[in-house]
């Protein structure tokens, strides 16, 4: 394009880095932005031949969104890409045509061309702003070419205006600009810029006229020239972190009309000292008397400092110069930007606001921006009249002490008291009536009729405005110096614990549910607990919808769920646990919907999403305040809980592994000792001449490890199966005596060495597993063997009840017993005497840990008690027979 000589770039990142596609992609995508300073410099021209060029070096490119220029060159240089086609939308009669965010996310290009960036979009769309879909696409991982004129900066609006006389409604906040990790000046010269504008290159032939006489002069487009350049400049200065390294710019915030440009102002000052940004909001008396349309705009104008970057404190007070000039101090404050102050009263006594600020911050840089808007004093005078009109009730009131006064002074002249007197009930009255006053004016009211009734009446002479004694002038004086005093001092402590007691009840719900929330057990009972504490602080219905997997789970409503439960209010919670963003009623995205709705996060996890109804009203600033500080304070409360479940999985983990670790231990130690004695046998019976009394011995050997052999694995298998839950029970009906008979047949070898006596009740039957249930006694029998010396007594005894219901099998010793440490992990794997991990014992102490698994398997208990001496285990078993005999009797029916 022959008209763009000179195209200056201003990266955050080099070039060359942006567009190296072999570098690794992150999660995010990047943004580069075709920076102008008006319409016409080739901006879109510029963003499709870099286009064009990507998807040449190989990067899948498409375009976004294109406006429908009729400009040739533009259309020819757009041949080749590939078009997303938008989405068309109806307005009354018109067609509208916008960016279809979620067409380009499902096509999931590297690269997409997106066209004016500052766009407004149709209502039907989910996002107010452009600026807004083309973040969503960054946040899907897609690179975004976009353009931008300097006039739709936020920050630079009201410069713009004041340079052109045109009010931009399309903006976009700065931080948006800073995103960008590549800004491309489009620049062209503005003399060649007005030769297209006449040449129709720009606007069609019947707009360039006007266009020329309005917007496109020679010395507007050179200022703007100027004002883009050196914000590209400011932002190149982004990069060095020794500047502003120490400044901290504090803009105030007021509901005034002009208090949005003060605020762009002081957005330009920390943009252009890369300073930290704060708002401050001074809370005074007066913010209680405010009319709901001022305080829309102290909400616009909180909502403008946060979009330019600054971070919202509120602190109340009643002397705004000491509170800013506190906060200023405490904050390291450098620079303080004001509006300009109307005229002060001839009348006040105060120094100015300046004056006052200096005083208290004599360190500070303070700024005082120029008011040329003039501020219509409607609001004022209406806000005035009501404030009249509120106070009729107190002055009513005032006005009956006083009164009540005359009467008593009255009567008391009457009965011949002292002047003195009289009027020492006149100033009781009126200092009664200043301490009920909400203003100075109705002070100086009370405390003026008070005296006067006093001196007109009963002041010697009578019913005159004369003083016989001019000692009164000076009673009076006083009398109406302290009034006032004593009217201030109250005004303020009511203000003062009006604040401190708003301050109070936000701190004690704060504390009360933080302490809450730190005796909850349950995730489910903490989203219970915190929308039932929202709703009834904020008035309004909500609710809670958990992240179960990414996706919205069993809502938790703090009364009735009908306004959640349209799909659109759904589909705007599940946007905001996709994407960690607030959507929703009086945001930026999805404002159609009656909700407002944020994630529940802690740092980039999110929790869950919370829903409020907020009808036709937004959220106040200590609503939003509170709202926040709760979600904080719930998102860290689940987060304290997943630490938790981690810890203990951990704990879990750490325990499977040192079992594990035990049982490798103890099964390379303790198999190898019987293989060993295995093969040694068997290589001497197969390599030497043996007797044949040794060869018996070799044999038996043999045979007794491989038995211990065979024992142990189904032991471990046995036990694997059980504890994952794979055992299917062969229950059939079994004979106890058989049984036990079985279990001894099998039972350690030296079983020989104690008297084992048995007793088992005739008939004694069970339908149960007969396998597991000789396992069972096997193993039981052992650990009698295995805990007691030589010659102790082992008895095995089994019985039936009546009802043939239960089958009850008790082991008994006389042996040493089980002491109370050892007790504690008596049914626990591995464990074996003086509650040691079995790691160097021919046994692996799976016994007992096996018991109880067959136990429980068959819906039994295991139980254990001291024999005196020795030790006594008793196993209750549902026998099962009771169910076959009525079972059969049905059948025989």
């Amino acid at each position: 394009m022959n008209e763009i000589q000179n195209q200056s770039e201003i990266n955050r990142k080099t070039k060359s880095n942006f567009e190296n596609d072999s570098m690794p992609s992150s999660s995010k995508g990047r943004l580069k932005i075709f920076f102008g300073y008006a319409a016409g410099t080739g901006k879109t021209y510029a963003m499709l031949e870099a286009g064009q060029m990507a998807k040449d070096r190989g990067i899948d490119t498409v375009i976004g969104y294109l406006e429908p220029h009729e400009r040739k060159q533009t259309l020819d240089k757009a041949r080749g890409l590939e078009v997303i086609a938008p989405k068309i939308l109806e307005q009354g009669n018109l067609e509208l045509s916008e960016l279809d965010t979620d067409a380009v996310i499902a096509r999931k290009p590297q690269l997409a061309l997106v066209d004016e960036l500052a766009h407004t979009n149709a209502a039907e769309c989910r996002h107010v702003k452009r600026y807004q879909s083309v973040k969503e696409l960054l946040m899907n991982g897609i690179d975004v070419y976009t353009t931008l004129n300097v006039q739709h900066l936020e920050s630079l609006n009201d410069l713009v205006a004041s340079i052109t006389g045109i009010q931009v409604a399309e903006r976009i906040p700065d931080d948006v600009f800073d995103l960008a990790e590549q800004v491309e000046f489009v620049d062209i010269e503005p003399e060649d810029l007005l030769e297209r504008l006449r040449e129709g290159k720009i606007y069609r032939p019947d707009q360039i006229r006007l266009a020329s006489q309005n917007f496109f002069t020679i010395d507007n487009m050179k200022a703007l020239r100027q004002i883009a350049l050196r914000r590209a400049a400011d932002r190149a200065r982004n990069n060095d972190p020794a500047i502003g390294a120490f400044e901290h710019v504090l803009v105030c915030l007021s509901s005034s009309p002009s208090n949005a440009r003060i605020i762009r102002s002081a957005a330009r000052m920390a943009k252009a000292f890369q300073a930290k940004f704060t708002a401050l909001h001074i809370q005074t008396p007066d913010y209680q008397e405010m009319d709901d349309a001022d305080k829309r705009r102290l909400e616009e104008n909180m909502r403008l400092a946060n979009r330019l970057g600054a971070s919202i404190e509120s602190v109340y007070g009643e002397d705004i110069a000491r509170e800013i000039g506190e906060f200023a101090r405490l904050g390291r404050v450098s620079k303080i930007v004001l509006g300009r102050q109307g005229k002060q009263s001839a009348f006040s006594f105060h120094l100015p606001l300046t004056d006052r600020l200096a005083e208290s911050a004599p360190q500070t840089e303070i700024f005082i921006i120029p008011d040329r808007q003039i501020v219509r004093q409607e609001n004022h005078q209406r806000r005035k009249l009501d404030r009249m009109i509120r106070s009729i009730k107190g002055m009513s009131l005032q006005a009956f002490i006083l009164l009540a006064a005359f009467f008593i002074a009255l009567f008391m002249h009457i009965r011949g008291f002292s002047e003195t007197s009289i009027l020492s009930v006149f100033i009781f009255a009126i200092m009664a009536a200043v301490l009920l006053c909400k203003n100075m004016v109705q002070a100086v009211l009370s405390s003026g009729i008070g005296l006067l009734m006093f001196g007109f009446a009963f002041a010697h002479p009578a019913f005159t405005m004369g003083l016989y004694d001019k000692e009164y002038l000076l009673i009076f004086f006083i009398v109406l110096a302290s009034s006032i005093m004593a009217a201030r001092i109250s005004i303020s402590q009511k203000n003062q614990a009006h604040a401190s007691a708003r301050a109070a009840a936000l701190n004690t719900l704060l504390y009360e549910a933080s302490v809450s929330l730190q005796e909850i057990d349950r995730d489910e009972d903490i989203y219970l607990m915190i929308a039932k504490n929202i709703s009834a602080f904020l008035g309004r219905k909500t609710v809670i919808y958990p992240n179960e997997d990414g996706k919205l789970g069993k809502p938790v409503y703090s009364s009735s769920p009908d306004a959640f439960l349209k799909g659109k209010e759904q589909a705007v919670a599940s946007w905001v646990l996709t994407n960690n963003k607030r959507a929703g009623a009086f945001t930026d995205t999805l404002s159609a919907s009656s909700g407002l709705y944020l994630a529940i996060r802690h740092k980039e996890k999110v929790y869950g999403v919370i829903g409020i109804l907020l009808d036709q009203d937004p959220l106040s600033a200590d609503q939003n305040t509170f709202l926040l500080s709760m979600l904080g304070q719930c998102a860290l409360a689940l987060e304290n809980h997943a630490i938790a479940r981690e810890k203990e999985k951990k704990t879990v983990e750490a325990e499977q592994e040192k079992l594990k670790a035990a049982l490798l231990r103890s099964i390379s130690h303790d198999l190898r000792t019987p293989l060993t004695t295995i093969s040694a046998s068997a290589d001497m019976l197969l390599h030497s001449e043996c007797s044949k009394e040794t060869q018996r011995k070799l044999e038996k050997a043999i045979l007794d490890d491989s038995v211990w052999l065979k024992d142990t694995v189904e032991n471990l298998l046995s036990l694997t199966r059980m504890e994952d839950k794979n055992l299917h029970l062969n229950k059939e009906v079994i004979d106890l005596q058989e049984a036990v008979e079985e279990a001894l047949k099998h039972a350690a070898k030296q079983k020989g060495e104690h008297p084992i006596s048995v007793e088992v009740d005739d008939y004694c039957y069970a339908n149960l597993d007969g396998k597991l249930i000789v396992q069972m006694l096997i193993n039981l029998i052992n650990n009698a063997i295995f805990h007691t010396t030589p010659g102790v007594p082992i008895s095995v005894i089994c019985h039936q009840d009546q009802n043939d219901q239960m089958i009850q099998i008790q082991v008994k010793d006389e042996g040493p017993g089980i002491s109370e440490e050892q007790k504690e992990h008596l049914f626990e794997a591995f464990r074996l005497a003086h509650n040691k991990i079995s790691d160097s014992q021919r046994r692996m102490g799976l016994g007992l840990s096996l018991v109880k698994s067959i136990v429980e398997a068959h819906q039994g208990n295991i139980e254990y008690s001291d024999n005196h001496p020795g030790a006594c285990f008793t196993i209750c078993l549902p026998s099962g027979m009771g169910e076959m005999n009525e079972t059969s009797c049905i059948d025989c029916g």
